[in-house]
């Protein structure tokens, strides 16, 4: 099925559409529950103000990307890493400074 050039609202709900494919879409204020996004390839997103709720990132790979203000709450992070450092490394180094009287 194409849509092209068109203004729609999808109703999709218990489908496989696997393999497909988005390009110039806009999705804002689109709503996805229960959804297998597993190898999804993301590209130029824009997911300002989005919130994303029990979900599985893991060996999720994130690159060039803006995380200005990001809240992260309630996440398992065992083997997260930033830059090449581990997440429980950078936090051991901060907890470190704070007892040491560290900015």
């Amino acid at each position: 099925m194409d849509v092209h050039d068109r203004r729609d609202v999808l109703d999709v709900r218990n489908a496989i559409v696997s393999n497909s494919r988005f390009d110039d879409v806009n999705l804002s204020n689109t709503q996805f529950h229960n959804v297998n996004l597993s190898a999804a390839r993301v590209q130029r997103v824009n997911l300002t103000n989005a919130k994303v709720e029990d979900a599985n990132l893991s060996n999720a790979f994130f690159t060039n990307v803006n995380m200005s203000n990001v809240k992260i709450e309630n996440a398992e992070v065992a083997g997260m890493m930033i830059n090449g450092i581990r997440l429980s490394d950078l936090v051991q180094a901060y907890e470190t400074a704070q007892t040491a009287g560290g900015n």
